[in-house]
């Protein structure tokens, strides 16, 4: 009797011991993404911001979406939030913890493809808690959608990878081609992969048939409709979708702005309190050095198509920085850290080289690896979750009531 009762429950048992490491995982990364990205995320500050506030207001009339389709992706889940009730400015900050959670995710699977677990996990962790990405996943406005590059690496590494079923991941990789460039200044950093990888294109072009290439084309065309009338409507609205500025008269401070934006990257920033805490930079000195060994690899001794593309981007995230469009360091912060993991790489690649067979040695270089990206850990999380809130003109800044 008792074991044919509990030979009832032996299907849920072999369905336990074969999926309880993946539940558990996605448990643990549900646990620390709350934590990251949604826990306390309308009492770490005492208010919101006016930029909060005005993209909450655009994105919940119709009318302004559909005469303004820029960063139409983050405005239509804020509107589907207003659609069901609920009209609170923190929903814009819920939906922006939402594509953060799905930058970080995607950020690990693209660095998953090119380098081993260890150091996936480990870059994953030093993007996903730095301060500069905090800010724009915790910020209620459509700023981490400027991280979008990800989800375009992320798509052509997919297309990339499976022969067998191109011709229907194209027509996903068509939808999203469209749809960043709803994302400002993304058209670019597409273009500029079209050019350096154009024999590639090319080539895999001439191998589609002509159906699937003209259903790519329809699909492309179709997803980017909304953000073409518009743009006859009011070409401004291009100006906006490209990052660049609105008047020649914003170009005569390039200069000036294009050195300022280089020493916010590690030496001093502009002081601008819905971002920064003070003057501190984006980078601290260990994400620097490691930069720097990424740059020197990537440039120097690889040259490869990938070292091409993610140099050129940032050159062209810098360019649109300066001009003070409607992009910001939060296209850049992305490629910083895909140098900066590469140089982490190497690091390890290097020490384990030298050290092929002594056991202590190889742990004493991961020991010390692992001790100072915990200190950068430490570093980026305090200066967002507990000096940021804290300074005088944050809360300033910060200071619109709660409804």
């Amino acid at each position: 009797m008792n074991t044919e009762f509990f030979s009832r429950f032996e299907p849920l048992k072999r369905l336990f011991f074969r999926f309880w490491r993946p539940g558990l995982l996605v448990l643990s990364l549900a646990t620390i993404a709350y934590l990251l990205y949604f826990r306390r995320l309308g009492l770490l500050l005492p208010g919101y911001s006016t930029n909060e506030l005005q993209t909450f207001t655009s994105s919940t009339d119709w009318h302004k979406l559909v005469n303004n389709p820029v960063d139409l992706p983050y405005k239509l889940l804020v509107w589907l939030f207003s659609a069901i009730g609920h009209h609170s400015i923190l929903a814009a900050r819920v939906v922006a913890a939402c594509f953060g959670t799905l930058a970080a995710l995607t950020f690990f699977l693209v660095i998953r493809g090119w380098y081993t677990f260890r150091v996936a996990f480990l870059g994953t962790v030093l993007f996903a808690t730095s301060a500069g990405f905090l800010h724009s996943a915790r910020m209620g406005t459509a700023e981490i959608l400027q991280m979008a590059v990800l989800g375009l690496l992320a798509f052509v590494g997919w297309y990339r990878e499976n022969r067998d079923h191109r011709p229907l991941i194209g027509y996903g990789l068509a939808a999203i081609l469209a749809l960043l460039w709803y994302v400002p200044g993304m058209l670019w950093l597409e273009l500029f992969g079209a050019l350096v990888a154009w024999k590639i294109v090319v080539h895999q072009l001439r191998r589609v048939p002509l159906k699937h290439t003209l259903g790519w084309s329809g699909v492309f065309l179709a997803v980017l409709a909304p953000l073409i009338y518009a743009s006859v409507r009011d070409p401004g609205i291009l100006l906006a979708a490209g990052g660049l500025p609105n008047s020649l008269s914003d170009i005569t401070h390039w200069p000036q702005n294009a050195l300022d934006a280089v020493l916010s990257v590690g030496i001093r920033s502009d002081g601008n309190p819905l971002h920064w805490v003070g003057h501190v930079p984006l980078l601290n000195a260990a994400e620097l050095v490691l930069g720097a060994i990424g740059l020197y690899y990537y440039v120097y001794q690889e040259r490869s198509m990938q070292a091409w593309y993610l140099t050129g981007s940032v050159f062209i995230c810098w360019l649109l920085i300066s001009f003070h469009g409607s992009v910001g360091f939060a296209a850049v912060l992305p490629l910083f850290y895909l140098f900066i993991i590469h140089g982490l790489d190497h690091f390890l690649v290097r020490w384990m080289t030298v050290f092929p067979r002594n056991p202590i040695a190889r742990l004493t270089g991961i020991g010390v690896v692992s001790l100072l990206l915990f200190f950068s850990v430490l570093y980026q999380t305090r200066a967002y979750f507990v000096a940021w809130p804290h300074n005088t003109a944050v809360r300033a800044a910060y200071s619109l009531p709660k409804p």
